[in-house]
Parts: C-alpha cells; sequence; structure tokens
C-alpha cells in the first residue's frame, strides 16, 4: 500500500549570521557566481561579497536565510523587496549540490513566495544566466517568463504573484 500522503521532512529557515555564516554564504554564492559568469569571474571575491551580504541582511533579515534538514545545508535565498515596491528581487536562490533534483528548489521557492506576498509583491524578479538550461528550466516550470531586455549573460524572468 502506498500512502496517501507523504510526509516531507521540515525545512528550518535561518536568519544568516553573516559573522558566523560568511564562509558557508561565500562558498554558496562563489558557486553561484561560477555557474553564471564562468571560472575567471571577478564577482565572487569576500571582500566584495561579505560587506555586501552583511548590509543586505541589516535591510532585508528575513529575506536571507539559510535552508538546514538537520544539520545539513539545503540551500541559500538572498531575497529583497524595498520597502513600497511592488515586485520583490531574488539575489540568490541556491540549493547546495547534493539536494538538488529532489524538491527542495520548489521548497525554497515556496518560503520565496510566501515572504514576497507577506510584503505585498505583485511579482518576483530574477536574472538567471542564459547558458543555465537547467535553471531556466526550474524557473520556467515554476510559472516565471522571460521579460525583454536584460544584460548579457544575463536573462530576466519574472513571476506575477496571484
Amino acid at each position: 500500500n502506498i500512502p496517501a500522503v507523504i510526509e516531507a521532512p521540515a525545512l528550518i529557515y535561518r536568519r544568516i549570521n553573516p559573522e558566523v555564516d560568511g564562509p558557508l554564504c561565500f562558498t554558496n554564492y562563489r558557486d553561484a557566481a561560477i555557474a553564471t559568469y564562468g571560472p575567471d569571474t571577478q564577482a565572487a571575491h569576500p571582500r566584495r561579497y561579505l560587506p555586501w551580504l552583511r548590509s543586505r541582511v541589516e535591510e532585508f533579515p528575513d529575506g536571507h536565510v539559510l535552508a538546514f534538514l538537520g544539520l545539513e545545508c539545503v540551500g541559500q535565498l538572498e531575497l529583497q523587496i524595498p520597502y513600497g515596491a511592488t515586485a520583490g528581487y531574488v539575489n540568490l536562490f541556491y540549493v547546495t549540490h547534493g539536494f538538488r533534483g529532489q524538491g527542495f528548489g520548489r521548497r525554497l521557492h515556496d518560503y520565496s513566495e510566501t515572504y514576497f506576498r507577506s510584503w505585498e509583491a505583485q511579482r518576483i524578479e530574477l536574472d538567471v544566466s542564459s547558458t543555465n538550461d537547467r535553471a531556466m528550466g526550474f524557473y520556467r516550470h515554476l510559472g516565471y517568463r522571460f521579460q525583454q531586455g536584460g544584460m548579457l549573460p544575463l536573462v530576466r524572468m519574472i513571476k506575477k504573484l496571484k
């Protein structure tokens, strides 16, 4: 017999503490930056990233979280929505390698939608590498659509919230 409902283990979302979580967050960010810009990217440098992360966590604390399954980090979200804005922006959507392809990306996305809805956002925007077919397919599957424009190698994608 197959159960009617299969319970998924709970993910624990914890605000990023840049002083404690900085090395892990930078590792995740660097992996994402390399996937976007290639291995020689200048974007992935801790002297740039960590001060930026501190300022973002101060401004959008609940939008900057690490997701854990037990003691293992499943992923990281860096979300922002300036006060009064109608669009939330995803700075980083990262699923740790060992957890990809298992539904954790959808669960992280559910968190991001809940976060943006709590700020009454009407849409979510993000940029994705034009060469990252897997990520673009994932976002399309979640209801994102391409927007004209954008700066190569990035493509802007938007999802309207109902």
